[in-house]
């Protein structure tokens, strides 16, 4: 029986960014995607004037629904929700207690900087938001976002690193992936903190800027951890399949507005699975 899980995001009619990579990324894993979208846009926010429809109202609808008919999923992954999805999730989380596996990416800033739209009292929520989680991605703005430090986008040492996701696992009693690290290397990092056990794991920067590659992310960490992937093998995993598209993208010289060229790579992401479970 496929395991299920619920994915909560936006969702992109143009643009491989958010509920549009996460989809079929969770269902090539085997598992069967549940389909909780918080909004509807024309367009990611990396295309000008785009649309947007909040979908947020219909959200505890379909949960009610889900309840009736009995839903109980493996997983749950949110990713960018905005407040009134978040005021949602505050009160539906806590009901999903017994699912072993909440990944929340707090999709809220980045760069050192907030995004636009979102305020303190939007940090705020999410701080008590991610307590529910058992896996939370954030990068480092976010991370300095939740733990109130002053935000900064200057590289991180390794040690830094680490001990930036040491300090949100400790704050918020979580495991803690922390993503997009700019090393003072000049390569990226991924700091994960699992049970109190860190591990740093560095992979090569590349030129230009990508849209989805943190959705991209969070649905293959999400994915690998259902198949019963460790959290530190399953966030170098999904570290190696980000790297992979990112050069398989800057070979085909498409627009990076429509998103990472993540698919060329599944066959290779499908076979490292095969040989660890």
């Amino acid at each position: 029986m496929q395991s299920q899980v619920i994915i909560s995001q936006d969702l992109s009619g143009v643009g491989q960014v958010s509920m549009a990579v996460a989809v079929p990324l969770i269902a090539a894993f085997g598992h069967q995607p549940l389909l909780l979208p918080t909004a509807l846009l024309s367009a990611h926010t990396g295309f000008a004037n785009n649309t947007y429809f909040d979908l947020s109202a219909q959200m505890p609808k379909i949960l009610s629904h889900w309840q009736d008919l009995n839903i109980k999923p493996q997983a749950i992954l949110l990713g960018y929700l905005g407040q009134s999805a978040l005021n949602v999730w505050q009160k539906w989380l806590p009901q999903y207690a017994n699912v072993g596996i909440k990944v929340i990416d707090p999709v809220m800033g980045d760069h050192g900087q907030l995004y636009r739209g979102f305020d303190d009292t939007y940090v705020q929520a999410m701080q008590q938001l991610v307590r529910l989680a058992t896996v939370i991605t954030p990068n480092p703005t976010e991370a300095q976002l939740l733990l109130n430090e002053p935000l900064s986008a200057d590289p991180l040492l390794p040690k830094a690193a680490t001990a930036l996701a040491q300090r949100l696992a400790d704050r918020f009693h979580v495991d803690v992936v922390l993503t997009g690290v700019n090393m003072v290397n000049g390569r990226v990092g991924v700091a994960v903190v699992e049970q109190g056990q860190a591990r740093l794991w560095q992979t090569q920067r590349l030129s230009g800027e990508f849209f989805g590659t943190g959705d991209i992310f969070a649905a293959v960490l999400c994915g690998a951890l259902v198949e019963g992937i460790d959290l530190i093998e399953a966030s170098h995993l999904a570290m190696n399949f980000v790297a992979r598209a990112l050069i398989t993208t800057l070979a085909d010289k498409s627009d990076p507005r429509f998103g990472v060229a993540y698919s060329a790579e599944l066959p290779w992401l499908l076979h490292t699975i095969s040989t660890r479970i």
